[in-house]
């Protein structure tokens, strides 16, 4: 009868109770031989022992999901290596084998696998992939979900070649944890190639690109100008500080406008062309310290409108530089909210055109500092007007230099307040002519202090009046 035929004639029980050194003792015909509800019957550690050079006579497609977590490495290369169809797991098999057997597969025997095989692997068998040992070939039949579940680690792992080779469908799957493992050199070919580099980037999620981190310096004008308004968004301001022109060279004014205040401040907005500087909105501008300020371009600077002028704080202000302030005109100066006319330097102040100052509306004037207005130039206190002499405060009036209040006309003086009367100075009386003494007194003699009328006397004495 001989061994073959002994054994197939075995019931299923009898198959089970078979000790591992009697299956092992088994030929390559008795193998074959098994009946398909014997192979059935076989658990993971009669299957273990089966020789390499005999597990291709089994009727593999009728192992039990148990039996198949005895299948070990050496016996599937044997199956691999085998090329008929007869001789193969089915792709649902291979997410029964055993961690050990899925973490020992080398790039030979992951190369002999199908998309199908490997999509079936379950995560624990995915998190033990040696993922060094993919190629460009291989590494595509890792499904979406799979390389979803990527740690930092193992995609960190994947050559420079098999990271290359990610597809769309499986970067739309890349979590923010693998996209931390993308190196330099990964991004580089997956995001910044002038023809799958903006579809690529296009696939990330706004927390893959999060994910990126530091590197997302890496991108250049494909990959960067391929970022889209809810990927901006999701942008760390750590990864917004480390942007420069080559990332950002390609946005519009949409993508400019989607950063938020705290991005903008991180932002080094020395980067931006003109039409991006020009761009910024509102909200953004007034998010802007006095380092940002000053770093904006001037001819990017010039393309604000008053909105834009009027969002500068006062600590945004205090940054505007020569250049920015040079091309200011009436408009623009009255456009500044008065807090941030206030934080304008004297330096600045005193550089403003005659005619600015002659147009200063009344709030600006109610803002000017002590500091600002001894800045002012002989002829920028000469262009002041009686209409914003009027609106000048005591402690404004005291802040005018010797001689200052002389430039004004004796009909501009009538245009001060009393209130305002009480800034003036002995030396303010002294300088002044009889017409001026006449316009500033008139009316209001009882406004004065004593001190200020003795002074009063005292000028109209020394011109003259007894």
């Amino acid at each position: 009868m001989g061994l073959t035929t002994f054994v197939s004639n075995l019931s299923t029980a009898q198959i089970k109770g078979l000790s591992t050194n009697s299956v092992k003792a088994l030929d390559t015909a008795a193998v074959a031989a098994l009946k398909n509800e014997q192979v059935a019957a076989l658990s993971s550690s009669q299957l273990a022992v089966i020789d390499n050079d005999e597990i291709s006579s089994l009727k593999l497609s009728n192992l039990s999901t148990g039996a198949l977590a005895g299948l070990t490495l050496g016996q599937l290369r044997e199956i691999n290596t085998d090329t008929t169809d007869a001789v193969a797991l089915t792709a649902s098999q291979y997410a029964y084998l055993s961690t050990d057997t899925i973490g020992g597969l080398l790039e030979a025997d992951l190369d002999k696998l199908s998309a199908g095989d490997v999509g079936s692997l379950t995560s624990k068998q995915v998190a033990a992939l040696k993922l060094d040992q993919f190629s460009a070939t291989s590494v595509v039949n890792l499904s979406k979900d799979q390389v979803g579940k990527l740690s930092a680690a193992q995609v960190t792992a994947l050559k420079d070649e098999a990271a290359a080779a990610l597809t769309v469908s499986q970067l739309e799957g890349l979590s923010a944890a693998g996209a931390a493992g993308l190196e330099a050199a990964d991004i580089a070919a997956l995001f910044n190639d002038a023809t799958k580099g903006a579809a690529n980037v296009g696939a990330l999620s706004a927390k893959a690109v999060a994910g990126l981190g530091a590197n997302i310096a890496q991108l250049d004008g494909v990959g960067g100008g391929a970022l889209s308004v809810d990927q901006i968004k999701a942008l760390t301001t750590a990864q917004v500080s480390v942007l420069t022109n080559d990332e950002i060279d390609g946005w519009d004014a949409t993508k400019i406008a989607a950063l938020s205040s705290q991005q903008i401040q991180a932002l080094n907005v020395a980067e931006l062309k003109d039409t991006q500087a020009g761009a910024l909105t509102a909200t953004q501008i007034g998010a802007l310290d006095a380092g940002k300020i000053a770093a904006v371009n001037k001819d990017g600077f010039a393309l604000w409108d008053a909105a834009k002028l009027g969002a500068i704080s006062a600590a945004g202000a205090a940054g505007l530089t020569p250049d920015q302030v040079a091309s200011f005109n009436t408009a623009d100066v009255n456009a500044l909210n008065a807090k941030a006319f206030a934080a304008l330097s004297p330096t600045h102040l005193a550089s403003l055109d005659d005619g600015i100052i002659a147009g200063l509306k009344a709030e600006h004037v109610k803002a000017l500092t002590s500091a600002q207005i001894v800045a002012l130039t002989d002829n920028q206190v000469t262009a002041l007007t009686g209409a914003q002499l009027k609106e000048m405060s005591s402690a404004q009036i005291s802040a005018f230099e010797d001689g200052d209040i002389a430039r004004f006309t004796d009909v501009e003086l009538a245009e001060m307040s009393s209130a305002a009367l009480k800034g003036l100075q002995e030396n303010d009386f002294l300088t002044l002519t009889d017409a001026q003494l006449d316009k500033l007194t008139g009316g209001k003699e009882t406004a004065f202090t004593q001190d200020q009328a003795n002074w009063i006397i005292a000028a109209y004495t020394e011109t003259g009046v007894q």
